[in-house]
C-alpha cells in the first residue's frame, strides 16, 4: 500500500482518503467486536473496483495527532490515565474511565492507535478548512461513544468531537450526521448546548440497544435547544422507512441551518446482516443516504465509525467512497475470479444488496413509529430554523 501513497504537495484533491496498513492491522483481540482490518478489505475492494488513483483523488496517511491538541475536548487527567494504561497493572482510576472492560479493553499499541486514528480524522478538518479538499473520507476514524474523560462503546479518544471543535473554532458553522446503527452520545454531549453545531442522528432506538439513549424527546438543552435532533427507529426497520424519515428531516434542517461544513459518520452496522444492530437497512438504503449526505455538504469529513460484519462494511464503505467521487464501480475481475476470493460471506463477490422489504405487522409499528418521531421533530424543532 505504501507505494500508493502520494504528498500533499503532488496534487490539490478534491476527495482525500485516510489510510494507513499500520492501524488497519491493529488487533483489539480475537473475540472482540470492533475490527479495523475493514478498512484494509474496502481498500482491497477499491482497488477490484477501480475506484482509486483518479487525478482528483489524494491516500494519505495522517500520523500521529499531538497530544496536546486533544485538549480542546478530552480531561488531561483521562489522557494520561489512557496513555499510561497499556503500561501494565490495573488501577481504580483505569476503571472508573472506562478502561480495562470488555467493550475498552487496554491493549498494546493502543495509545499510537487512538493517536493516530484520530489524527486523520483532525488532519482531515484542518484540510477541509484550509481549502485542500472538498471531501475527506477516515475509514478508521468515527469514535463518537467516547465522553470527556471516559472510554466506552469501543471508543476511546472522540475524534469527532476534537475535530468539530477545531472546525468551529476557526469560525465554521458545522452540521453532524450520524447514520450509524448506535447514536453518537459522545458527540451529543459535547455540543447539546451550542447553536453553531447541528447535532443530528439517525439510528435503533435506544429502547432496544446501546447506549440506551437518543430519544427523540432530546433536543439540546440552554441555547442549544433545537440543535440536537434525534431521529431513533424501532428495531426491524427496513430501506423505506430509514430513508422516509431521514429525507423528512435531514435535508430541510441542514438547508435551513447552512453549514459551512459536514461532518459524518457512516457506520455499516445499520446493515441487515450487521452483528450488533437490529435494523434491515440495505445497501440501496445506505447509498441513498450517502448520496444525500454528499448533495447536502459544501465540504464534508466522513469517518467509518461501527460495522461488524467485516466484508459488508467494507462493501459500503466502497459505495460511500464511490459516490463522494462521482464514481461507478466497475468489477476488474468479473467473470475471472468468484466473490470466494473474499471469503464465504453471502453476496461476498458484489457491492450491492438485493431488495429487501419488511412487511406485515412489523412493517406496520415501524413506519407508524418513524412518522411519530418525524411528526415530533417537526412540531418542536422545525420552527426553531424557521421551517413551517
Amino acid at each position: 500500500m505504501s507505494n500508493s501513497i502520494r504528498n500533499d504537495a503532488d496534487v490539490m484533491a478534491k476527495n482525500v482518503l485516510v489510510y494507513s496498513d499500520k492501524l488497519a492491522s491493529f488487533d483489539f483481540g480475537p473475540t472482540h467486536p470492533f475490527k479495523p482490518s475493514r478498512a484494509k478489505q474496502m481498500m482491497d475492494l477499491l482497488s477490484r473496483y477501480s475506484l482509486l488513483y483518479e487525478n482528483n483523488q489524494l491516500i494519505i496517511e495522517a500520523g500521529p495527532f499531538p497530544e496536546e491538541e486533544l485538549y480542546v475536548y478530552h480531561d488531561r487527567k483521562y489522557l494520561d490515565i489512557l496513555k499510561n494504561a497499556e503500561k501494565g497493572g490495573f488501577t481504580m482510576d483505569m476503571l472508573e474511565a472506562g478502561l480495562g472492560t470488555e467493550d475498552c479493553p487496554v491493549v498494546p499499541g493502543l495509545w499510537d492507535f487512538c493517536l493516530n486514528a484520530s489524527g486523520g480524522t483532525c488532519r482531515g478538518a484542518a484540510m477541509l478548512a484550509e481549502g485542500a479538499a472538498r471531501v475527506v473520507f477516515n475509514p478508521l476514524g468515527g469514535f463518537h461513544h467516547a465522553g470527556r474523560d471516559h472510554a466506552e462503546g469501543f471508543c476511546y479518544i472522540n475524534d469527532l468531537a476534537v475535530a468539530i471543535t477545531d472546525l468551529t473554532r476557526r469560525g465554521m458553522r458545522v452540521a453532524y450526521i450520524d447514520i450509524d446503527v448506535h447514536f453518537g452520545n459522545g458527540v451529543r454531549d459535547a455540543f447539546a448546548g451550542r447553536k453553531d453545531v447541528l447535532c443530528m442522528s439517525i439510528h435503533e432506538s435506544g429502547m432496544t440497544i446501546y447506549p440506551w439513549s437518543g430519544f427523540v424527546e432530546d433536543i439540546g438543552e440552554g441555547e442549544g435547544t433545537g440543535y440536537t435532533v434525534n431521529i431513533p427507529l424501532m428495531e426491524g426497520s427496513d430501506d423505506e422507512v430509514f430513508l422516509g424519515a431521514f429525507e423528512a428531516v435531514v435535508p430541510p434542517l441542514v438547508g435551513a441551518f447552512k453549514p459551512d461544513a459536514v461532518v459524518a459518520v457512516i457506520g455499516g452496522d445499520a446493515h441487515r446482516d450487521d452483528l450488533l444492530g437490529h435494523l434491515n437497512l440495505t445497501s440501496i438504503g445506505y447509498e441513498r443516504a450517502i448520496r444525500i449526505i454528499n448533495s447536502l455538504a459544501p465540504k464534508l469529513l466522513v469517518t467509518g465509525g461501527g460495522g461488524y460484519n467485516v466484508y459488508k462494511t467494507a462493501a459500503l464503505w466502497t459505495l460511500a467512497w464511490a459516490a463522494f467521487c462521482g464514481l461507478e464501480p466497475a468489477d476488474a475481475y468479473a467473470g475471472l475470479i468468484g466473490g470466494m476470493m473474499y471469503g464465504p460471506e453471502a453476496q461476498s463477490g458484489t457491492l450491492r444488496d438485493d431488495p429487501y422489504v419488511v412487511t406485515g405487522h412489523l412493517k406496520e409499528r415501524c413506519s407508524e413509529y418513524a412518522r411519530d418521531m418525524v411528526g415530533y421533530l417537526k412540531k418542536n424543532v422545525f420552527p426553531i430554523h424557521g421551517i413551517s
